[in-house]
């Protein structure tokens, strides 16, 4: 899927920020939200973590949330094709833009200038910039430091990884919303047999579901563990 598009309506319910667990971070989802709702002073955020920790899901889910207040919004990864012409064709100064693996820019190409003036462009419209990457903002090693310090000063927020009990709830949430039940046997199997990453559970979570589906089958153990053996 080009990672350059608009959300499509039948993910918006998956998105939002209100299903998004983890109690350590309920203080990055109170500035999110107050970045879209326009109480947040600065209309800047950097957030980082570490691969499958829910940054795309963060900002899609603003780009939704911001697109259900009438606003414009535009998400777009650094590792999506023509990148370059999309963010420098963005029109509206007063949009929300997501800017997603910021840490894949090539840094010997013109993506940092061009993140600049996009800045600047946002800024002087009243838009909003929120961008991720798998890193701090200084371990990306930007050269461009008037685009570093930009994208600095709205404040920087890691991602807190959720544990155990933390992964199983928001599993457990996405499968109700999918339709099906997972109970607690189920999900502690899944834990221990299979990525503890959040991203790759939920593909594991949309795998099961289909399957189960398709073979009128209820999810078990056994059903999992012949999916796996596949």
């Amino acid at each position: 899927m080009n990672r350059q598009s608009v959300i499509p309506m039948d993910e918006t319910e998956l998105l939002s920020l209100e299903n998004f667990v983890g109690d350590e971070n309920r203080m990055l989802i109170a500035e999110l939200t107050g970045l879209i709702t326009g109480i947040r002073q600065s209309r800047v955020i950097y957030i980082w973590g570490q691969p499958g920790s829910g940054k795309t899901h963060l900002l899609r889910a603003c780009c939704f949330e911001n697109q259900r207040l009438g606003q414009t919004s535009i998400y777009c990864s650094l590792e999506g094709i023509d990148t370059e012409n999309h963010i420098a064709g963005i029109s509206d100064p007063n949009s929300l833009v997501c800017i997603d693996d910021l840490d894949a820019i090539e840094l010997a190409g013109q993506m940092q200038k061009i993140l600049f003036h996009m800045v600047q462009f946002l800024q002087a419209g009243g838009g909003c910039l929120l961008v991720s990457g798998n890193c701090q903002l200084t371990e990306i090693g930007l050269t461009l430091k008037d685009l570093e310090s930009r994208l600095n000063s709205g404040g920087i927020f890691r991602i807190n990884p959720l544990n155990d009990e933390e992964k199983k709830d928001a599993l457990r949430t996405r499968a109700i919303q999918k339709g099906f039940v997972l109970d607690e046997q189920v999900l502690n199997y899944i834990l221990i047999h299979y990525s503890r990453k959040v991203r790759d559970l939920f593909d594991l979570l949309d795998r099961l579901g289909n399957e189960s589906l398709r073979s009128r089958r209820k999810i078990t153990i056994p059903f999992i563990r012949k999916l796996f053996n596949q």
